[in-house]
C-alpha cells in the first residue's frame, strides 16, 4: 500500500511540475519581446516616409521609398518635392550607384559608403541597437498610438548622428516614427512612415545595376 501510495504522490508532483512548465513555456510574449522578434526575423522591408533632413543651413523635406534586405542591400528613391523626384540610390551588395533623371538619366556608379545614408535604414538601426552598450526601451504615446521606443548609439564619433530612437507601435510591430540626433540632442533627421511592409515580395530588379 505504500508503495501505491508513493507512487501515486510522485505522479501527481509530474503532473504539477509538468503543468507549471508548460504554463511558462506558454506565457505571452511582452510587448517588447513581440517588437524585438519582429525586427529580429525581418527579411527585408518596403515602406514609404517623409523624411526631414534638419541643419544650420535650414530644413529640408523629402517624400520617399524605402526597399531593404537583411542581406545588406538597398534602394532609396526621391518621390517629391518636384526638383528631386525620380532620384534614387542603390546598392547591390558590393557597388552603391546614384541616378540622376535630370542628368540625362546618369547614373553614378562606384559612390563611396557614407554614414548618413546608410543610417537612414532600420538593418543600420538594429546593428547600432544590438552593439549599444547603454540603450534605453521606454513606452511612449505617440498620435494617440501607444508605441515603444527603441533607442541606440550611433557608432563612428559623427557629431551630427550620435544617438537615434526608433518607435514601434505595440500593435501592429511595425515602426511609426524614426529619429536620429547630434550629440547636443537635437534632431538631424526624422522619418515618419505612412507605409510599411515586413517581408514583402521584392522584385529582385529593385536592387539591380543598370549597365
Amino acid at each position: 500500500m505504500k508503495k501505491v501510495i508513493c507512487a501515486l504522490c510522485i505522479a501527481c508532483l509530474s503532473i504539477v511540475f509538468s503543468s507549471c512548465g508548460n504554463a511558462e513555456q506558454q506565457q505571452p510574449l511582452t510587448e517588447m519581446e513581440k517588437i524585438q522578434k519582429q525586427l529580429n526575423e525581418m527579411e527585408n522591408y518596403q515602406c514609404s516616409a517623409t523624411m526631414e533632413r534638419f541643419s544650420n543651413k535650414g530644413n529640408d523635406t523629402y517624400e520617399t521609398n524605402q526597399y531593404f534586405k537583411a542581406t545588406g542591400e538597398y534602394r532609396l528613391e526621391l518621390t517629391a518635392p518636384e526638383t528631386v523626384a525620380g532620384n534614387y540610390t542603390v546598392f547591390d551588395g558590393k557597388t552603391i550607384c546614384q541616378y540622376n533623371p535630370r542628368i540625362n538619366g546618369k547614373i553614378k556608379k562606384d559612390v563611396p559608403e557614407n554614414q548618413q545614408r546608410n543610417e537612414l535604414f532600420l538593418g543600420q538601426f538594429l546593428k547600432n541597437y544590438m552593439q549599444s552598450e547603454e540603450v534605453s526601451v521606454e513606452a511612449a504615446a505617440l498620435d494617440e498610438s501607444r508605441c515603444t521606443v527603441l533607442e541606440a548609439v550611433i557608432p563612428g564619433g559623427n557629431a551630427n548622428m550620435a544617438t537615434e530612437k526608433l518607435w514601434v507601435d505595440n500593435e501592429t510591430l511595425k515602426p511609426v516614427q524614426f529619429i536620429i540626433y547630434d550629440k547636443e540632442g537635437n534632431e538631424t533627421y526624422r522619418l515618419t512612415y505612412h507605409t510599411f511592409e515586413y517581408d514583402a515580395v521584392l522584385d529582385e530588379s529593385l536592387f539591380t545595376i543598370a549597365q
